[in-house]
């Protein structure tokens, strides 16, 4: 979803991290897709370097120029070889396409043997981590713990570093859960929904819509960490770093122990943590269970038990042009454009 959002915006995100996440556009909205290619490389995957330039010549998404994004320019990617729920091909895929989109190297991590995080399960990876390293069946919150690994410290060097080597004494420790605060995010959800975005129904509630996907399957609230060299004008600009968490992720677990908020003093960012509500997760790893079939592709109703970003098109029925989810016409973009817009914009009086 990270790397959705900054194709779409790429005339105004400067960069872009994707942690065991699997390619732009992979999926060309299908659930099998997504299951059996992106995720556990069952399939051949293709370039789609050509798909996203095409929708930036149509404007669907932000335009390029001279076929290259006007801000986009840095990108971090990481991809364990253990991971058993997004394979290294797809990270590798994701890599190769953010190089050859934006027209400049992708950081590509992998881990390392020192701390064992070369053979971490899926999730991101911090010194705050609460599973183990590598997948035991015990996860609850996929923030795991590789020694001093670092995913969001190595993340922010990558795209804001300006060419410093990654140094892990900058980070702050024992920021107080106190400090993340919570902001509503449900007016922003209701003014995508005045527009009359259409949505495929939850397969769990077909024929009806559920609360959940009338709300485009995000949360009534979402999470903000503004450090404090950034809560005073007098004190500089900040800039802003979207953090995505990822399926059967709680938002606000992720926000508190994923890492990002130790590194925001030091590069001078609010870290917003939009947010998605969550369903009744499938238990098993995906690539551990037989492929999925081409039957979940058809229908009116598309499930999305593990609270994921929509990255494979789950909101799109029907009725709508197929691939919207990768457009600037997608309503989990356009309700974190609104976020990012609130954060940015001038400051509000409280009535």
């Amino acid at each position: 979803m990270a790397a959705q959002y900054a194709v779409a915006h790429s005339g105004s995100v400067v960069g872009v991290g994707s942690i065991a996440g699997p390619g732009w556009g992979c999926a060309d909205s299908s659930i099998s897709q997504a299951i059996n290619a992106c995720m556990c490389g069952r399939q051949a995957l293709v370039s789609k370097v050509a798909a996203a330039r095409k929708l930036a010549a149509s404007g669907a998404v932000d335009q390029l120029a001279s076929g290259k994004p006007r801000e986009l320019a840095r990108s971090y990617v990481f991809q364990s070889a253990s991971d058993a729920t997004v394979v290294m091909q797809s990270g590798k895929a994701s890599r190769n396409f953010l190089s050859s989109f934006i027209g400049r190297s992708t950081v590509f991590d992998n881990g390392n043997a020192t701390d064992d995080s070369v053979h971490a399960g899926h999730g991101i990876i911090s010194p705050d981590g609460t599973d183990s390293c590598e997948s035991d069946g015990k996860e609850r919150t996929y923030v795991r713990r590789c020694g001093a690994e670092d995913n969001a410290g190595k993340l922010f060097n990558a795209l804001y570093g300006d060419g410093a080597p990654f140094d892990p004494s900058k980070r702050i420790s024992n920021i107080p859960e106190s400090e993340v605060w919570q902001f509503d995010q449900q007016e922003l959800i209701d003014q995508v929904k005045a527009a009359g975005n259409s949505v495929a129904l939850d397969m769990a509630w077909w024929p009806f819509t559920s609360p959940r996907r009338s709300n485009y399957d995000m949360a009534d609230v979402g999470y903000i960490y503004v450090p404090p060299v950034c809560r005073s004008a007098a004190q500089g600009t900040c800039r802003v770093h979207v953090a995505l968490h990822g399926c059967k992720q709680n938002a606000k677990d992720f926000a508190t122990t994923a890492g990002y908020n130790n590194w925001a003093e030091y590069y001078h960012a609010i870290v917003v943590y939009p947010a998605v509500q969550p369903d009744v997760p499938v238990p098993e790893e995906v690539c551990a269970v037989p492929p999925a079939s081409p039957f979940l592709d058809v229908g009116w109703a598309k499930p999305n038990p593990n609270g994921c970003w929509d990255w494979w098109g789950y909101l799109d029925d029907w009725s709508v042009k197929k691939n919207r989810y990768l457009t600037n016409a997608a309503p989990q973009m356009q309700v974190i454009e609104r976020i990012i817009d609130r954060v940015t914009g001038p400051l509000q009086t409280p009535p």
